[in-house]
């Protein structure tokens, strides 16, 4: 249950948040040195300073504190929106340009197209709904209070979100916005003292899924889940060209990648039962097809210190293995094990240890992180609570696994011998939406933000991006 408590005192007083540009260097990302906070400058329409907004999370709550000046006296509607953008855009309430309408509506993580109280929880009302901020005569208005319909992490998280304040008090029913009126003043909500860096996407329906790094040519490669484009970014320059069109061999989606000891790219391909090998200029080696069926999902795959590449199917209960005269068969048929498959994604993520012993495998709708011995094929379940998890990365004995409806990056510490597992760190970056796969750039982490949860309906943030952060 939701709830908000009042708190009497100043604002926060918090650090600048540190972003990385397409220009920057090829160099490792600083860590974040400070406990999660964020921060914003409160804009007039003309883009003037008014004010800010900080956040510190405390527990499951958020503090918020606001100061904003130049507003007539009274109550004034206070929310937070879906974007990060205080720019004019189009009200979708009205159908008109209106200062701050690239915020969009209000943040609404439970889907419930209902405006309410800022104590109502968010699978009730708008996760954005907060209490209005009361000015004084002198045109200043101040508030400070906790609520836990917000977070800085997770699927409430409100990291690169937009902090806005409205003309009119707020009644808390009305829908979308409780007659609210004008937008008066807007803050993006910025992570403070955390360094990033974004990678920017050309297409408008790409839905990056898959990321891989070839370290030898520097060259980080994506895949649009929605056309089976193939993207190069250099790492360094930020620089984006096309590697391979989508559809090309009846790739019409892409989604795990990874990139071979030859330096070919392996590409899953979702629903058409695929596997694809594009040469290191980009030229098809081969596309290697499973048994036909409806419920294929073709998700993951890893190459192993065996010499042959384990593919992961979502929908139908096998793990596939290509051989290295690229043959594609299946390697273990999955009925029977303890992995059960049921409604939704199953196997998701999968890598393999460095010993040539296992392979590692998150299932995406219950949890479970399952342990494969390659040699017999044992299988046995390493730990739970990896809900959503989606891409993987192995470093040593620390696991990295995106998941991607919490919209948080997982750090798990296993043992020596990978049975075991245990959650160390729950990173929300600077706003993780819907991040799919990961790879390792040195000492960063490199994730796309897929979004995939608005390919079959919704209004995704666009440019499309690949975000690039410090190991934690």
């Amino acid at each position: 249950m939701s709830s908000l408590k009042m708190i009497l005192g100043g604002a926060l007083l918090l650090g600048t948040a540190a972003a990385g540009g397409a220009g920057m260097p090829m160099m490792a990302l600083a860590p974040a040195s400070t406990a999660l906070a964020a921060s914003g400058t409160l804009r007039d329409p003309q883009g003037a300073a008014q004010g800010t907004v900080t956040l510190r999370q405390m527990g499951m709550g958020v503090q918020v504190s606001v100061e904003a000046r130049g507003l007539k006296p009274g109550q004034h509607g206070m929310h937070v929106h879906e974007f990060g953008r205080c720019t004019p855009g189009v009200d979708a309430a009205t159908n008109t340009v209106v200062a701050f309408g690239g915020a969009g509506g209000h943040f609404d993580p439970g889907k419930t197209g209902n405006h309410d109280s800022p104590a109502a929880p968010n699978m009730v009302g708008h996760g954005g709904d907060l209490p209005m901020l009361s000015v004084g005569a002198d045109g200043v208005g101040r508030a400070t209070f906790m609520t836990d319909k917000a977070s800085l992490t997770g699927m409430d998280g409100v990291l690169n979100r937009s902090l806005v304040i409205h003309a009119q008090p707020d009644d808390y029913k009305s829908d979308p916005s409780g007659l609210t009126g004008a937008r008066e003043r807007c803050a993006v909500l910025t992570r403070t003292n955390y360094a990033t860096r974004d990678y920017v996407l050309p297409g408008v329906q790409d839905f990056p899924e898959g990321v891989a790094y070839d370290a030898r040519k520097g060259v980080v490669y994506t895949g649009s889940a929605q056309n089976g484009t193939i993207y190069a970014v250099n790492a360094a320059s930020g620089a984006v060209s096309k590697f391979s069109e989508g559809g090309a061999l009846g790739r019409a989606s892409a989604l795990g990648l990874k990139v071979d000891a030859q330096g070919r790219l392996w590409i899953a391909g979702g629903a058409q039962g695929t596997v694809s090998v594009l040469s290191p200029d980009g030229a098809p080696v081969a596309v290697l097809e499973t048994p036909k069926s409806p419920n294929a999902y073709i998700n993951d795959l890893t190459p192993a210190a065996d010499s042959n590449v384990y593919v992961t199917d979502s929908s139908r209960p096998a793990i596939y293995r290509v051989t290295p005269d690229l043959k594609i068969s299946e390697w273990l048929n999955l009925a029977g094990t303890p992995i059960r498959y049921g409604p939704g994604i199953n196997l998701n993520g999968v890598v393999a240890t460095p010993d040539g012993r296992y392979l590692l495998a998150v299932q995406l709708n219950t949890g479970d992180l399952w342990r494969i011995d390659l040699r017999s094929k044992a299988i046995r379940r390493v730990m739970g609570g990896l809900n959503n998890g989606d891409g993987m990365l192995l470093d040593g004995r620390t696991l990295y696994v995106s998941r991607n409806k919490d919209g948080i990056i997982s750090k798990v510490m296993l043992g020596a011998d990978y049975a075991s597992g245990q959650v160390m760190a729950e990173e929300p970056v600077t706003g993780l939406r819907f991040p799919t796969t990961l790879s390792a750039i040195g000492g960063d982490l490199i994730v796309p933000q897929g979004q995939l949860d608005k390919l079959q309906g919704g209004t995704p943030e666009t440019p499309f991006r690949l975000t690039r952060f410090p190991k934690f």
